[in-house]
């Protein structure tokens, strides 16, 4: 049996790197909306993430939740070597949230 085609750990690699950033948007969607409604989306990135380094690694630990259902999804399509991509750019994302938080 061949690998099916997308399955690969560049794919699994480029979906683990951008589903964190579609999750810090939706968290930014989220905490200007509901928790702080009367921020926007300009000063969450801005001033509360890339201005307020204390806040960074949280944020982008919070960001990596939107790894979960890719995670998910390719394992119900049986794409294990597109999973070894997004556990790869899982644990580039952790060095960084490793150096932001010393």
């Amino acid at each position: 049996m061949g690998a099916e085609r997308g399955d690969s750990r560049w794919v699994g690699l480029l979906l683990g790197l951008l589903a964190p950033v579609l999750g810090f948007f939706a968290y930014g969607l989220i905490y200007t909306g509901w928790i702080r409604p009367h921020l926007d989306l300009d000063y969450y990135i801005h001033d509360l993430f890339l201005g307020t380094r204390r806040y960074q690694a949280p944020i982008l630990s919070l960001s990596l939740i939107a790894e979960v259902p890719v995670f998910f999804l390719l394992d119900r399509l049986g794409w294990q070597h597109a999973m070894r991509g997004l556990i790869t750019a899982m644990f580039l994302y952790g060095i960084a949230i490793v150096v932001l938080i010393t």
